[in-house]
């Protein structure tokens, strides 16, 4: 099955543009410490870094523009992304 990655980059983008800050932290703890890469991981973890620079979160703690960490879990403090 071809996956349209255009729709599902919008998907991602929709998606976590309605949660809560609380929720899209979970999202991300969520993810953390699973193995694994694939094309759709990737999406998912662009489409995730793209909400916390649209919140305006510091997530420098984390990653920059080309890569995230999953090494650690995180907790939101004011507008700044934290390794717990």
């Amino acid at each position: 099955m071809k996956v349209d990655y255009d729709k599902l980059a919008k998907e991602y983008k929709t998606r976590f543009e309605k949660m809560s800050d609380a929720k899209l932290i979970a999202t991300f703890n969520g993810d953390v410490g699973k193995p694994g890469w694939v094309t759709r991981r990737g999406y998912f973890l662009a489409a995730l870094r793209n909400e916390f620079k649209v919140r305006g979160f510091d997530y420098s703690a984390i990653a920059n523009e080309w890569s995230m960490s999953l090494k650690k879990k995180v907790k939101l403090v004011g507008k700044k992304i934290t390794i717990i």
